[in-house]
């Protein structure tokens, strides 16, 4: 098989992390070797299903509810139904982005929307005018496995033995963004941005899934969430976003110096944070909403805030220090007291009452590796 030069193509391949990149047919030993080791397949239905539902859309018709089904049915756009996105969301999207007939809708639904919304239907738009592109990917070089090295990335942030299994992949179209779940969820549009980046991004979303299972919540989940999303986010974030953080503001695109300047706002964010978790501390009941608030207070789901714990954290403890935390978010911000108290200057501390409650309300942390449950919270 002729291997392409399109330019989507040579982003995925050059990157390291699609596939090696070796299709069975083009090395027949490098295949035969491919077949026998363990691999992490790369399921692309979700893509497949997309372009059979926009190509229908397109013709100004509806696609058929089973068409419908089956995009929702495939590994990638499930798991974002079920965890993140409402299923009729995607749909109105898909109409207005598809639909000639909704041309008009489609520019006042756009002036309308605003954050991370905003970037739906622009990545519609940009994937119905790449579907030429996409069709000729799929059909020409579909890479079928993933490279050891995200893996070898992730493992790095990850306790030993954490690291077991292969993630599954799904490749889909659904916004700039990509997720770690199970299976892991990539916007293929959104990989090819990344370039010679793409193995990081990768590894970010590894990361996440097989820290995911090492964690089991207790009550106060908003809040939970909220520590565990620093937490978490903050750790991956060291593999893909912390060199942004010590590049000029020149060299930057927007969205990336739009996240180093909440990275550098997150003294503050810590600040308030302390502030509500102490509040929380003098409540016995009723802390739901105060919860709701600490969630709306650290911004962009954790990422800066965590990003900036968790480099204080390696630039002062070490990496084996921070490695130690990966099943336990509480001990995570135990240790970012400490790192925290070792800078010195004015990096912000939590306060011993913020501390000691969210000792209180700390998740059961169940651990791969001894296979036992320790309940860090009988109560």
């Amino acid at each position: 098989m002729r291997v392409s030069s399109h330019p989507l193509i040579r982003a995925l391949r050059t990157c390291g992390v699609l596939a090696g990149i070796i299709l069975v047919s083009t090395l027949p030993a490098a295949g035969q070797a491919a077949r026998s080791a363990p691999t992490a397949s790369a399921d692309f239905s979700g893509v497949e299903r997309f372009l059979e539902v926009t190509a229908v859309l397109e013709t100004d018709r509806e696609p058929s509810p089973d068409q419908w089904d089956a995009l929702f049915a495939t590994p990638g756009y499930a798991v974002l139904v079920q965890r993140d996105f409402r299923r009729d969301v995607f749909m109105d999207r898909f109409r207005l982005a598809f639909m000639p007939s909704r041309a008009a809708a489609l520019q006042e639904q756009m002036k309308r929307e605003t954050g991370f919304s905003a970037q739906f239907l622009p990545h519609y738009l940009r994937a119905k005018s790449m579907r030429r592109d996409i069709e000729r990917w799929m059909a020409e070089e579909r890479p079928e496995t993933l490279s050891e090295e995200a893996i070898a990335k992730a493992s790095a942030l990850l306790p030993a033995g954490a690291v077991s299994g292969r993630p599954a992949v799904s490749f889909v179209i659904f916004a700039p963004d990509s997720r770690g779940y199970d299976p892991v969820v990539l916007d293929l549009l959104y990989c090819r941005d990344q370039g010679g980046r793409l193995v990081d991004l990768v590894a970010h979303e590894f990361y996440h899934y097989y820290r995911r299972r090492l964690t089991d919540w207790g009550q106060d989940q908003q809040t939970i969430w909220v520590v565990d999303q620093i937490h978490n986010e903050g750790v991956a974030d060291l593999i893909d976003k912390a060199g942004w953080t010590r590049q000029p503001d020149s060299e930057l695109t927007g969205r990336e110096r739009d996240f180093v300047k909440l990275y550098r706002e997150s003294p503050n964010v810590i600040r308030a944070m302390d502030g509500l978790l102490s509040r929380m501390a003098d409540m016995k009941v009723g802390r739901a909403s105060l919860g709701q608030e600490l969630r709306r207070a650290v911004p962009q789901s954790g990422h800066p805030t965590g990003l900036y714990m968790a480099l204080t954290i390696l630039e002062e403890l070490g990496r084996p220090a921070l490695v130690a935390t990966a099943d336990d978010p509480c001990a995570f911000f135990r240790l970012y007291q400490e790192a925290a108290a070792k800078r010195g200057g004015d990096t912000p501390r939590f306060s011993p009452k913020a501390m000691a409650f969210l000792d209180m309300i700390a998740p059961r942390t169940k651990s791969t590796l001894s296979g036992t449950t320790t309940v860090r919270n009988p109560a």
